[in-house]
């Protein structure tokens, strides 16, 4: 579900689009309404909304001022100008920023849908332009998805019961609650057509769905796989798997395909519906990784990998103890990986640090290991390697909120500083999580902290030097060419504008 949110100075008219539709009917929840410039900024930094709809002239920062700093921030936030007549130059400025939807005030309900259809269609677009783009960092996320994914469907099948703690752990990286799927099942593949349909349906997502990351598990004869929901339409994926036939098939196959509204509700759905079997695989590339549902063994993990992230050295050296056994008891290679992916994932989503993304590495090479007796010794090692490196003392912060706030006094300089960039490419987590978690422990949101200290070292500068030109100022302060919204900020901190502040402080 998109988040949307509307600007406009008249109160009345931000109402009035707020209050005219049903916005969940179209996939939209509304998160919002600002009348000032200075407010929707400081609301897109910390909410991060997908669409914003706003007025082209404002007082203060206006709609085109807020679409140009936004467009220079790695944001995907898609715009849609509010306007009326005779400002249609303001107009053309912000589609040189890539704008393309524009409503003429005043706009009817059906005029304001058939917008928000199209510029919803544009955002899914942009999002797999850039994800195709991301590089490293792209690939790396993706691993990491999919790696907490599928150990999320290993741990859940092996409880007797899904809790939302068991989804707590998981949600510091994975947006679990906003983002729509579609799930499909494929009824009736034999294990023999397996191969050939995988290698098939493999060709139709390069050429289809090329930037689509595609989920997929095989069970009894069931082909199950689910992705992000980024199109309006999949009636050509639907039409593939409607005449797809294989050689010798005893049954025709049947397809099946659902919309859920989150990851959330689809996996809750998939581990109640796959718990009953003892082996699955999952799909990667064109080949299997067989996932074996040994419940009481995994269920047995499963609690003593919370121990480990204990403050008690001997619940965690009993731990250890009680993990060396089971690992080493363990006679399929496979089953072992399959332990030990569950182990260190599970014990990373337990550990306040953002270490995921090494310990991604570190399964990638675990699973070249041909030494089968070498697997629990170097599962063990890296353990106890984790838990000694993290810190367990009480601390005033989360270890990853100081590792953000650290961050932010070191970058504060820059005018398109985001927390979505800092949470997506630094620490490799949710950023709706990481956005909570940040509000909760500082009691400040990620924008206002920003704000207080960009005023705090404007007002350093200021004490050194007096004379330093306000725009200049707001420049060095990361506020970029835009000295009234510098001088708003810093009245809103000081309750004075900056020349007001040197002239009662530092002139004569």
């Amino acid at each position: 579900m998109l988040k949307l949110l509307i600007v406009d100075d008249e109160e009345m008219i931000c109402q009035a689009i707020a209050n005219i539709i049903d916005w969940e009917k179209y996939d939209i929840r509304l998160i919002g309404t600002c009348t000032d410039g200075v407010d929707a900024y400081h609301t897109i930094l910390d909410e991060c909304p997908d669409i914003v709809m706003t007025d082209i002239r404002m007082p203060g920062i206006s709609g085109l001022e807020l679409i140009e700093r936004i467009s220079r921030t790695d944001l995907n936030t898609q715009f849609i100008i509010l306007s009326g007549y005779g400002e249609f130059d303001y107009a053309k400025r912000a589609m040189k920023c890539g704008v393309r939807h524009y409503l003429l005030k005043p706009c009817t309900e059906e005029q304001i849908i058939d917008c928000i259809q199209d510029v919803t269609r544009d955002y899914y677009q942009a999002v797999s332009e850039r994800d195709s783009e991301k590089g490293p960092n792209g690939a790396l996320l993706k691993d990491l998805h999919k790696t907490l994914i599928q150990n999320m469907i290993r741990e859940g099948v092996s409880l007797i019961s899904l809790s939302d703690s068991f989804f707590e752990s998981y949600e510091h990286y994975l947006d679990l609650t906003n983002v729509p799927y579609q799930f499909c099942c494929v009824y009736y593949l034999e294990e023999k057509n397996l191969d050939l349909c995988l290698k098939e349906f493999h060709t139709f997502r390069q050429e289809s769905m090329p930037d689509t990351e595609v989920y997929l598990i095989y069970i009894k004869n069931i082909l199950l796989f689910f992705f992000t929901n980024g199109e309006s339409s999949y009636e050509e994926l639907d039409a593939y798997f409607q005449s797809v036939s294989f050689p010798g098939e005893t049954v025709s196959v049947d397809y099946q395909r659902q919309k859920y509204p989150d990851l959330k509700s689809l996996l809750t759905m998939l581990i109640k519906r796959i718990k009953r079997y003892d082996i699955m695989y999952f799909i990667e590339g064109t080949g299997k990784v067989p996932t074996f549902n040994y419940g009481q063994i995994v269920e047995k993990i499963n609690h003593l990998v919370p121990l480990l992230s204990a403050g008690n050295s001997e619940e965690r050296e009993s731990s250890l103890r009680e993990l060396k056994s089971i690992l080493t008891s363990v006679s399929n290679k496979d089953f072992l990986l399959q332990l030990a992916d569950n182990i260190i994932i599970s014990l990373g989503t337990h550990l306040p640090s953002g270490i995921l993304p090494e310990i991604t590495d570190f399964l990638y090479n675990l699973h070249k290991e041909e030494n089968m007796a070498q697997i629990p010794v170097l599962v063990l090692d890296y353990i106890q390697k984790v838990i000694s490196v993290s810190s367990f003392s009480s601390r005033q912060y989360s270890p990853f909120i100081t590792k953000l706030i650290d961050y932010i006094q070191e970058h504060y300089k820059n005018p398109d500083l985001t927390l979505k960039w800092i949470s997506e490419n630094y620490l490799y987590m949710n950023v709706s999580y990481v956005s909570r978690c940040f509000t909760k422990e500082t009691g400040e949101k990620f924008s206002g902290f920003l704000m207080n200290l960009r005023v705090q070292k404007a007002k350093e500068i200021l004490a050194s030097s007096g004379g330093e030109k306000i725009q200049d100022v707001a420049e060095l302060v990361g506020c970029g060419n835009t000295p009234y919204y510098f001088s708003k900020i810093f009245k809103k901190c000081t309750g004075l504008t900056p020349s007001a502040y040197v002239k009662k402080n530092f002139r004569p």
